[in-house]
């Protein structure tokens, strides 16, 4: 998890105090990129980019950002496009690289294709890129809004960051924007672009969005098929989504860091752990977090047992009313907005004792809805 932060001029005038603005969105979410942090801004202060850096792909000072390309291209990204070798050998005729890293593949594949860089990344990203030629800043949003992309547009710089307390400082006043409330009571999420903050708004997942001539353009370029397939019988799709979680769970492995896996005893946790374990024997570290304290919510013996068969180190939390009294502040400082339920703060906590062995853990969410 990196942080990325940026000012963009829609009236072509140089943006007054840039660089402190940026050190301090910097600031804002320093927590998201401890290994480094940078700042950009073009030759005429039009444009600045702010990056918080959690190095996990390509270690190196070659990879840090924001990036500058040869073409005068810059990009401040967060996230991690897991085919980034096999971009790298695709386009290694029409690029030479300086890095081993996925952050200048974004670089290179926005080069030969344009905004259509998006449709051939695999991963969770949120990135903009400066265009020097083009005088454009182009920014686009993961097909699943795993990374989080906030703007907002106030007297005449539009302003983005990965993280909605970045953008608070630029506003005149804090209000709750009353149709997104209105969304969030309804569904237990804000389904627009609209933010619970009046004039903060959000990339939708598969969105991306061009800024050029003082003009802003959001668009889709990725959205769900329910085209529902009638010719593959139940056996087919059964082998397929085990090829299909196989090769993801390799995926998500590549990294220049250790690996780890939540592991709450349930099925989802359970078989990514599994999975990642046989692929990759030496990230062996599993976590879980349990409730001795509450009868009935103790699964600590399932994670176990799974650990135990395929030979993982588990690291156990027992979360307690106490934890809670004292972690709460912190967990709602980090989610910036509500969320429905009780799980985000059991997360925080796991990922806290997580954050102690190492930097990737790799998780069971969505296996539900799938």
């Amino acid at each position: 998890m990196c942080g990325i932060a940026g000012i963009v001029s829609l009236n072509n005038e140089k943006i007054h105090d840039l660089d402190r603005k940026l050190e301090a969105m910097g600031k804002l979410i320093a927590h998201r990129g401890p290994d480094d942090n940078n700042i950009w801004q073009n030759k005429n202060g039009t444009v600045g980019f702010a990056h918080r850096r959690l190095s996990i792909i390509d270690l190196s000072a070659q990879a840090a950002q924001p990036m500058i390309a040869d073409n005068g291209s810059v990009i401040t990204y967060n996230g991690e496009v897991y085919n980034y070798p096999e971009l790298m050998e695709e386009m290694s005729g029409a690029w030479s690289f300086g890095s081993v890293s996925d952050t200048e593949t974004i670089l290179a594949a926005y080069q030969q294709f344009g905004h259509d860089c998006v449709d051939h990344l695999r991963g969770m990203f949120a990135f903009a890129i400066w265009d020097e030629r083009k005088n454009e800043v182009f920014c686009a949003r993961d097909r699943f809004g795993i990374k989080p992309f906030y703007y907002t547009v106030q007297k005449n710089n539009l302003y983005f960051a990965s993280e909605i307390k970045a953008l608070l400082p630029f506003l005149d006043s804090i209000e709750t924007d009353k149709e997104a409330f209105s969304e969030y009571i309804t569904f237990q999420y804000t389904i627009s672009r609209k933010t619970l903050f009046k004039e903060i708004e959000q990339l939708l997942p598969g969105e991306n969005m061009s800024i050029k001539g003082g003009k802003v353009a959001v668009s889709r370029y990725w959205d769900v098929s329910y085209e529902i397939d009638y010719l593959h019988t139940e056996k087919y799709f059964e082998e397929h989504l085990r090829e299909l979680v196989d090769e993801s769970v390799q995926l998500h492995l590549r990294s220049d860091v250790p690996v780890g896996s939540y592991l709450s005893g349930g099925i989802d946790s359970s078989l990514i752990s599994i999975l990642s374990r046989q692929q990759s024997p030496e990230n062996r570290h599993a976590f879980h977090g349990k409730f001795t304290c509450f009868e009935g919510y103790d699964e600590s013996a399932y994670a176990r047992e799974v650990a135990k068969m395929c030979d993982s180190t588990l690291h156990e939390i027992d979360i307690t009313a106490d934890d809670f009294a004292s972690n709460i502040k912190s967990t709602i400082y980090h989610l910036d907005v509500p969320v429905a339920g009780p799980g985000s703060f059991p997360q925080f906590m796991v990922s806290k004792l997580a954050s102690e062995k190492v930097k990737v853990v790799l998780g069971g969410q969505g296996g539900d809805e799938i």
